[in-house]
């Protein structure tokens, strides 16, 4: 009887708390849901080259806020166009969060799609009259590409008006070459670290331009938007090898060393979504999906098996946090209804990205104040490095409470440990993240020094990369960390043991700690 009512008044307060957020944009959405808002038409779709000319008409209309870009071709030629939002668009602000959401993936999923559009115009359009959007404009950088998938969207067919159940399977759902998009980036457990080329090895063409386009930015943030459900879906999606469940049958959760901060990531979405949070909508998707969900999300892994997702390559192969959102049950709604979608999920889109700000961001410097690339920092009791930008920028995003963290890097002695305190955010209250500021000694190279691995990232990407570097986080073993201590002997590990580099940061850490 407790938990039941526990349960009740907290699904009530979010829904409170979410009510009373949403004053902050009175004004900024008609009630009404009619098709025109924002000064554009919300029912209708358009071809690929429709979107890329509205791409185009608001990076004209708003030169100095809006850019279009390319991170690369379909099967068939059509361009991937991303349209990037920031009020310095043409150059990133030091410690300016990149924040990337990605639609229609899946070709016949398509109101992720319209609403990346919308939010993209929506942003652009209130941003002298939404002090909350006016925040998010002028301290983060939006990199958006409504749809991966444009060859299978050409082929898909909206469904009738209302219809419950929609059109839950069709061949559009994957590229021209047939091939699941969302089933094809490298497994977390994949062998083939050291080189970004090997990981392109046998990707399909959009899969690759979009790896390309996550491993040579510092994105923080990110979700990706799917349709046949509505939840919101925090990695990880592939459990442990050899023990997946390729069914729904007894899923088992798999969980990462950021369950807590993607926690709230998933539920900071799904509360400002009525028809999430409550599972309102799930009488229009078809039977077997899932739902209802406890509160509009769920871990990955616990749902069904998805190997070599795109959520799963973000966090396990670079320092983004990615999240999936299904948001209709109906795939490829008839346009009238993308009003509603959007009603639905614009608070989401918004006061999810305004997530890029929580936690703490920083610079780790050496001693004449110059950033640090290829550094490491590192949670006391969390698996997941973090690794700094070419300009020696880190972020963090951390739910609210007490926290230790350190930095090392390459030819550096590591830094004496600090404490954190992660505030609770206020609602309605827009605040960018903690900054904080490592500056690190050279050192004299010793084994330990020699052997301590540089970060993942850049060795991936073949840039300014020291050698022997692989991908260290709760999933990897690198070679370099089986002599991380003086005078070791190598010893065998396997590709699930807990990282000796990790438990050496945290001894460095507590050992401070202990002896301040």
């Amino acid at each position: 009887m407790r938990t039941a009512l526990i349960l009740i008044f907290f699904e009530t307060w979010c829904l409170i708390e979410a009510n009373i957020e949403n004053k902050i944009f009175e004004g900024i959405i008609d009630n009404n849901t009619n098709c025109f808002n924002d000064g554009i038409n919300l029912c209708e779709y358009g071809d690929h080259e429709s979107l890329i000319r509205k791409l185009e008409k608001l990076s004209e209309d708003y030169p100095g806020f809006a850019r279009t870009g390319s991170i690369g071709k379909s099967v068939l030629g059509k361009d991937l166009r991303f349209i990037v939002i920031s009020k310095n668009v043409q150059e990133r602000d030091m410690l300016e969060p990149m924040v990337k959401l990605v639609g229609n993936m899946h070709g016949d999923e398509t109101v992720g799609r319209q609403l990346i559009y919308y939010f993209a115009n929506h942003l652009l359009f209130h941003y002298n009259t939404s002090n909350f959007i006016k925040f998010l404009v002028d301290n983060t950088e939006f990199h958006l590409l409504p749809t991966m998938n444009p060859d299978g969207f050409e082929m898909s067919n909206f469904s009738p008006q209302n219809a419950s159940p929609c059109t839950h399977r069709s061949k559009a759902r994957k590229n021209n070459n047939r091939v699941d998009l969302n089933r094809n980036f490298p497994r977390v457990k994949s062998k083939n670290v050291k080189n970004l080329q090997l990981l392109l090895r046998g990707r399909q063409i959009e899969t690759q331009s979009v790896m390309k386009w996550i491993m040579t930015n510092p994105f923080v943030l990110s979700a990706n938007f799917h349709g046949g459900a509505v939840v919101a879906n925090y990695p990880w999606d592939s459990q442990i090898q050899g023990q997946e469940t390729v069914n729904r049958v007894a899923p088992r959760p798999f969980l990462t060393a950021d369950t807590k901060s993607f926690k709230d990531l998933a539920l900071t979405y799904s509360k400002y979504n009525p028809t999430m949070f409550q599972q309102s909508t799930s009488d229009r998707c078809v039977p077997g999906t899932g739902a209802p969900f406890k509160n509009g999300i769920i871990n990955g892994a616990a749902w069904y098996e998805v190997r070599g997702s795109m959520q799963d390559f973000n966090y396990g192969f670079t320092n983004c946090m990615e999240i999936t959102l299904e948001v209709s049950c109906c795939k490829h709604p008839h346009p009238q209804e993308l009003p509603e979608f959007w009603k639905n999920n614009m608070y989401s889109i918004l006061h999810f990205t305004s997530m890029a700000h929580m936690g703490i961001k920083g610079l780790v410097v050496d001693e004449n104040g110059v950033g640090i690339s290829n550094a490491l920092v590192k949670v006391i009791g969390n698996a997941k490095f973090v690794t700094t930008s070419k300009r020696g920028e880190f972020w963090k995003l951390l739910s609210p409470g007490n926290y230790t963290l350190g930095a090392i890097a390459e030819g550096y002695n590591h830094s004496d440990p600090i404490s954190v305190y992660i505030p609770e955010r206020q609602d309605g209250v827009p605040s960018t993240a903690e900054i904080k500021r490592f500056q690190l000694k050279s050192a004299t190279p010793t084994p330990r020094s020699a052997n301590f691995p540089p970060s993942p990232l850049l060795k991936l990407c073949g840039i300014q990369c020291p050698s022997q570097t692989t991908v260290v986080t709760d999933q990897f073993v690198d070679s370099t960390e089986r002599n991380a201590k003086n005078k070791e002997e190598p010893k065998k590990t396997t590709s699930i043991e807990k990282s000796k580099v990790t438990t050496f940061v945290d001894k460095i850490v507590r050992n401070f700690v202990e002896t301040s």
